[in-house]
């Protein structure tokens, strides 16, 4: 959905300076910000990074800004939540209304109930390494690295070359763990998946400025 386009392109800029590839969705390394992958193959929505010290970011809606829970868009977007819940009531081990949920609270960047939405949807589809990475990305948007960087590795068992996946795990541990050695080496399994992917290159830049600046 995860994970990760029609973004806005930062460059790298001071210490950690932000860039946003043409594929995947990044908006500053500076910030951390992972990839996701379109959702229902949209291009996606840029998502708020974890503020300094690793605490969450709310997120809101990618057109107007804000929570989508607060104010005039409250009532539309309970309504489908509702919707939602009602059809995952009614048809349990259809796993349709639970994904479809977890992407609506990954779009408004409502990342502990996209984490939660995302656990009910994999208890019935364990093997979708798309939501295992956007669950990923959940995580990470709250801080919790080590968690995330456990989900990006699990879709290693279901789909050994998922690209988002590798990319969000060198990013992991570059900018939430500052683990520079174990980040260089998955910068190199990005090259051998994607040869010559500028994004890779931009990625491997901003770990050796960060690297530098440690």
């Amino acid at each position: 959905m995860s994970a990760l386009r029609d973004h806005a392109l930062s460059g790298l800029a001071g210490v950690l300076a932000g860039f946003v590839a043409a594929y995947f969705l990044f908006e500053s390394v500076a910030e951390r910000q992972p990839p996701r992958r379109a959702v229902h193959g949209d291009t996606g929505a840029a998502v708020a990074a974890p503020a300094p010290g690793g605490g969450p970011v709310a997120g809101g809606d990618p057109a107007a800004g804000g929570n989508p829970a607060a104010g005039a868009g409250r009532a539309p977007f309970m309504e489908r939540v509702a919707e939602l819940e009602a059809a995952i009531a009614a048809a349990p081990a259809d796993p349709a209304p639970r994904l479809r949920l977890a992407e609506l609270f990954f779009e408004f960047g409502l990342w502990p109930q996209a984490e939660r939405a995302y656990g009910r949807y994999l208890e019935v589809a364990p093997a979708d390494p798309d939501a295992l990475t956007d669950l990923g990305v959940s995580l990470y948007q709250q801080g919790r690295f080590e968690e995330a960087l456990a989900r990006f590795r699990e879709v290693r068992g279901v789909a050994p070359e998922h690209f988002e996946a590798r990319f969000n795990e060198a990013l992991v541990l570059a900018f939430g763990l500052r683990r520079f050695a174990e980040a260089e080496a998955a910068v190199e399994e990005l090259r051998r998946l994607q040869p010559g992917n500028p994004d890779v290159e931009r990625l491997a830049a901003g770990i050796a400025e960060g690297k530098d600046a440690a």
